[in-house]
């Protein structure tokens, strides 16, 4: 359940300041890091008389994780350390080119706060972005963009319970960008300016943010917390803060944590990127030598007590989470211990058995009588000290008492009786597979995430290591390992003296005489009664299992387009094969399979039926193969194909690696030869869409996707997702019958990019590809109109929610998608409004913490799009915050837009283009599928530079006249519903 919420909140809060708040705190399991000796760094010509050093020694424990290890750092990493106690780690990495991914880590967050300071180390992050020594209140989001930087994308920063980290992706990593970014990253630790008129702006946003946050799944996470958790700070000091304490905030307050914990000893930068080490050493050297703690030293605080014992349950009702959770648990407070070699071969020992147990708990999931929907098991280290182990799942409401049972029945049985040799097999090729796939990787690693690796492993106490060193380590283990070694890292993970039993969520337990945790108390115990059997061996399966073709395709047309790097492949069949070789991302090959028309084409009466087709091929494996064999089928391999729609067409679309693109053919070639429909899988799907329509007819975004997108599309069936009712008369036949046809007889259209052998590939392909039967052609698309846009229209929704949250969407009609140009214009337009909402609504009336504006064209409709505007509100807001949209709109198109604003908005967009013709997934996505089709899409690439470079503002000017045109506007208010009888919990 602590993973589970944690992962969920997480994705919650995913734009909020606690944006990697899990991926710090995450558990400490998948091969932690460790690497090759560290380069320290002094500096000697530094006068640091004025500097308090005292830093040095604020924890207690060596500079460096790899300090007071066994272990050795990745050999790429240049650690140092200046005379104050500031600490950097940089790795030079050239992807992406020219960018640099900037860190400030600060080893501190909402743990450290005082009773009287709750919420303050949140509020903190934010006030650095609103008025420093060289950057005034509201300069500093203007400059990023001025300097080709889009905030939120490229600058960031997040609070978590141990750390605050400021987050940049400089445009270029030449002398001058390093500068800016040091000059800001400097200004973030020691400069901020809190103003009190600021800090009474900011208050409104936060308040804001902290509305927009709430949620049943939020509200569950902090009743679980105090429940695992209640002697501990953890459950007591959750980084968003109180919201008293939010509105008392002054100066004072935010400038005594400011100076108590932004001190050089606390503090890490971290540069990954396409710059060069030696000057970077000295520009840190000459930027943050002269930092010096403010105050005096204090210790890293408690957390507190963990103390459980026997059998604990726990019941938790939100009915707005749609689902109901159970789980088991075990946690314990952790002492802290360096990282080591003995520690990464346990806890590689524990992820090899909770992956067994993982696979027990997905096959279970497959089975038509499975009470629950999805299952996981775990366990690790959260929160830095905590330390837990956990199985859960699931379930609908009704079915809460069997899930639980199930759970309680497979922990025992793994308890007692272990694993299999088979099991253990399997799980071991995967782990070898994907150790060995990160080394083929290393030479185009991502810089951000490569930084946000070393700043998670920092703030572990864990050392970081190469993917070549991680191998080298720990594939003898692997290799090693009986079924005693992960029987005994299971019943060790699990060796505490109490079990806490959790259900929450919408199973709503109620009985006379009993309290519903005695209720649970009695399932699980009933259940602890009940005899299991030992485990069996698994059943081999065989992939591929169809013969390969007899006859070779033959090809009809080869066309190359040397300036694109590009091949295309006409096959006598009808298929068409498009080609992209790069070197992009090593050991990294992209493939999409079209076909069809995909959604344009569902039926008006079988509305839903593309989205509840792609969850059941998804779930049916293949002919001869149900998911779970194919998945053991598939053991140690990298190659992986799902099914899924556009509204112009189905697709399949894969990944693998270089030397399985023979293996990617042969999936591909029998999910087109021998598809499968299972019953199984339509009754999970069901199932799980049943949880789906629960939290969405009581979530205020849920609204937008079951009424707000039809009402933008005039009604039409093929946006959204229709009622309940409608959607459980779909069958599985209706599937099969709907999707087979076009399978089997539309053209094909593949399209390959990625590090791959040009004619190895070709002749697989006519191998596969070009020995299918001959396809008759698209068929006729029997819906061919286009959606009809609301203009002028209001459409009021209202939730049964107690969340007291609302949205607002001001929506104007545009067109499709195929005119680029004007396309692309509207895009920046987009920009633009999304600046004005940011600091009209959410900096100037603090209305709103989350805003945005989109354009939508349609692909499959001709003339057919929707540009939105998107704010989160406070319900009684809505009226202010439409009126303010319209305003936005109007001014754009009656008054010139002003040559600095434009480029904020364009040149973000330039440095991203840069960085977007060196993804595999434009060149797959963007430019060659659909090609055939529309073979302009390739046009697109050559010009997308140019054209986006020749925008100008009176281009933005014309585009809004067209446009934004408020008449015409379409509105959406969603709001709570008023004096909704409170929930239970």
């Amino acid at each position: 359940m602590l993973k589970k919420l944690l992962n969920s909140y997480a994705v919650k809060i995913s734009l909020s300041a606690f944006i990697i708040f899990i991926l710090l705190f995450s558990p400490a399991c998948k091969y932690s890091q460790s690497g090759s000796k560290s380069v320290h760094l002094k500096s000697s010509n530094i006068d640091s008389s004025a500097v308090n050093t005292a830093d040095s020694n604020i924890n207690s424990h060596p500079d460096w994780p790899h300090e007071n290890s066994d272990l050795l750092p990745d050999p790429a990493l240049l650690f140092g350390k200046l005379p104050n106690g500031f600490r950097y780690v940089l790795m030079k990495n050239a992807n992406p080119k020219d960018r640099v991914s900037l860190h400030l880590n600060v080893q501190v967050g909402s743990i450290y706060e005082t009773d009287k300071q709750l919420g303050i180390s949140h509020f903190l992050e934010h006030m650095l972005f609103c008025g420093s020594k060289h950057f005034k209140p509201g300069e500093l989001v203007k400059y990023f963009q001025s300097i080709g930087m889009q905030f939120g994308h490229d600058a960031n920063a997040h609070t978590g319970f141990y750390e605050t980290v400021y987050d940049m992706l400089l445009p270029e990593g030449n002398k001058k960008s390093l500068k800016n970014g040091l000059t800001v990253m400097k200004d973030f630790a020691e400069s901020a300016l809190l103003l009190q008129s600021e800090i009474d702006r900011e208050r409104k946003v936060i308040l804001a943010e902290k509305r927009t946050r709430d949620s049943a799944s939020y509200r569950t996470f902090v009743s679980v917390m105090k429940f695992l958790l209640p002697e501990t700070r953890i459950s007591k000091r959750f980084p968003i803060g109180e919201e008293e304490v939010i509105k008392n905030a002054d100066h004072n307050l935010l400038k005594d944590y400011y100076d108590t914990w932004y001190r050089p000893g606390n503090m890490i930068l971290i540069m990954a990127g396409d710059f060069d080490q030696k000057q970077a050493t000295k520009l840190i050297e000459e930027n943050f030598s002269s930092l010096y703690a403010k105050a005096s030293i204090q210790p890293r605080p408690d957390i507190g007590h963990i103390k459980h014992k026997g059998i604990k349950t726990f019941y938790h009702f939100e009915k707005e989470t749609g689902k109901t959770t159970v789980t088991i648990e075990v946690i314990n407070k952790k002492t802290i211990q360096p990282d080591s070699v003995a520690f990464q071969k346990k806890q590689l020992v524990k992820n090899i058995a909770n992956q067994i147990v993982q696979n027990r708990l997905d096959e279970i999931v497959s089975k038509t009588t499975s009470p629950f929907t999805s299952a996981s098991v775990s366990s690790g280290t959260s929160f830095y000290q905590v330390e837990f182990s956990e199985i859960s799942a699931e379930t609908s409401p009704e079915n809460w008492e069997k899930s639980l049972s199930l759970l309680e029945k497979t922990l025992r049985k793994t308890l007692k009786y272990g694993f299999v040799k088979s099991e253990l097999e399997i799980v071991k090729k995967d782990f070898l597979s994907m150790l060995d796939n990160a080394v083929k990787k290393m030479p185009t690693r991502n810089s951000k995430m490569l930084a946000r690796i070393v700043i998670k492993d920092l703030n572990n106490e864990r050392v970081t290591m190469s993917p070549e060193q991680k191998k080298n380590l720990l594939v003898p283990v692997i290799n090693s390992i009986t079924l005693k070694n992960v029987h005994d890292a299971f019943k060790n993970a699990w060796s505490s003296d109490h079990r806490l039993i959790m259900v929450t969520g919408n199973a709503e337990i109620t009985a006379k005489n009993n309290a519903p945790e005695d209720m649970i108390y009695e399932v699980f115990d009933s259940s602890s009664k009940v005899k299991v059997s030992r485990p069996s061996e698994i059943k081999p399966a065989v992939f591929p299992y169809l013969a390969e073709p007899e006859k070779k395709g033959k090809i009809i047309n080869r066309t190359e387009i040397p300036d694109l790097g590009i091949v295309q492949i006409d096959f006598d069949n009808g298929v068409r094969l498009n080609l992209k070789q790069t070197d992009f991302e090593a050991d990294e090959v992209l493939v999409n399979l079209s076909f069809g028309f995909g959604r344009s084409a569902e039926p008006a009466n079988m509305a839903g039926l593309a989205a509840l087709g792609k969850k059941v091929i998804n779930e049916s494996g293949l002919g001869s193969l149900k998911k779970d064999e194919l998945k053991r089928a598939m053991a140690g391999k990298n190659t992986k194909v799902s099914f899924g729609f556009d509204e112009d067409c189905f697709f399949f679309r894969g990944t693998t690696v270089s030397e399985e693109v023979p293996l990617l053919f042969q999936l591909i070639y029998a999910h087109l030869v021998d598809p499968a429909y299972r019953q199984e899988a339509y009754s999970l799907s069901m199932e799980r869409f049943k949880q789906q329509y629960h939290k969405l007819s009581s979530s205020i975004d849920g609204a937008m996707v079951l009424s707000g997108k039809r009402f933008l599309a005039g009604g039409d069936s093929r946006f959204g997702l229709p009622s309940y009712g409608l959607f459980k008369n779909l069958t599985l036949e209706q599937v099969g019958s709907w999707i087979h046809t076009p399978l089997k007889q539309d053209k094909l259209e593949v399209s390959v990019v990625g590090d791959f052998d040009m004619d190895s590939l070709i002749e697989i392909a006519v191998r596969y590809l070009g020995a299918l039967p001959s396809r008759s052609g698209l068929q006729k698309n029997k819906i061919s109109s286009s959606p009809e846009f609301p203009a002028a229209q209001l459409f009021e929704i209202i939730v049964p929610t107690k969340i007291q949250k609302g949205l607002v969407i001001v929506a104007y009609p545009t067109e499709d998608i195929w005119d680029i140009s004007r396309t692309r214009r509207l895009s920046v337009l987009a920009d633009i409004f999304s600046n004005r909402l940011y600091e009209t609504i959410r900096e100037k009336l603090g209305a709103a913490y989350s805003s945005t504006a989109y354009n939508q064209p349609g692909r499959a409709y001709p003339g057919y799009g929707v540009f939105q505007a998107f704010v989160h509100v406070d319900p009684d807001d809505s009226d202010l915050v439409i009126k303010e949209i319209k305003q936005i709109a109007s001014d754009l198109v009656e008054k010139e837009i002003p040559e600095d604003e434009f480029r904020r908005a364009l040149d973000p967009t330039i440095t991203s283009i840069k960085d977007l013709l060196r993804k595999n997934r434009y060149w797959l996505n963007t430019v060659l599928s659909g090609s055939l089709k529309h073979p302009q899409k390739l046009e697109w690439s050559r010009t997308i530079m140019k054209d986006y470079s020749s925008i100008t503002a009176d281009d933005m000017s014309a585009i809004a006249k067209k446009y934004l045109n408020n008449k015409k506007a379409a509105t959406i208010i969603i709001k709570p519903e008023k004096n909704i009888k409170n929930q239970k919990g």
